[in-house]
């Protein structure tokens, strides 16, 4: 085993802290530009669990029941993305600049960068042993 592979974190650490360190500063980041915070650890957990279960959805089905403390926010973003084909390429292009952006800015953190390369380690050698 080389050095650098001896200095990279186990996968579960690795996975928990690109989770901590990286989605859920992002996701609750952009919830919060809208004005939504969760109170509570279970808030917190539900909103995970929301949004994991919206990107299973396509089309108008992705919007919140009237009774939602949410349905503003889901609202206001459908009236953004719905108003034009050239308002939906330019978000879809700034987001994909955003990633990209965020992606450089990332891999300059060592921790994450060696996290990210503990993960694909694990990966090459789960799809090794499957071949």
């Amino acid at each position: 085993m080389s050095q650098s592979e001896a200095s990279l974190p186990e996968p579960e650490a690795a996975y928990s802290h690109l989770f901590d360190g990286v989605h859920s500063q992002v996701f609750f980041g952009k919830l919060a530009s809208y004005g939504i915070q969760p109170t509570t650890e279970k808030e917190a957990q539900d909103l995970f669990a929301l949004a994991g279960r919206l990107r299973e959805v396509d089309g108008p089905e992705k919007q919140a029941a009237a009774q939602s403390r949410y349905g503003g926010a889901v609202s206001a973003l459908d009236s953004v993305l719905g108003n034009t084909p050239a308002g939906r390429q330019k978000i879809a292009s700034d987001g994909k600049q955003a990633v990209k952006q965020a992606a450089a800015e990332l891999m300059q953190d060592p921790s994450v960068y060696n996290a990210v390369l503990s993960l694909k380690a694990q990966e090459a050698v789960l799809l090794a042993g499957e071949q």
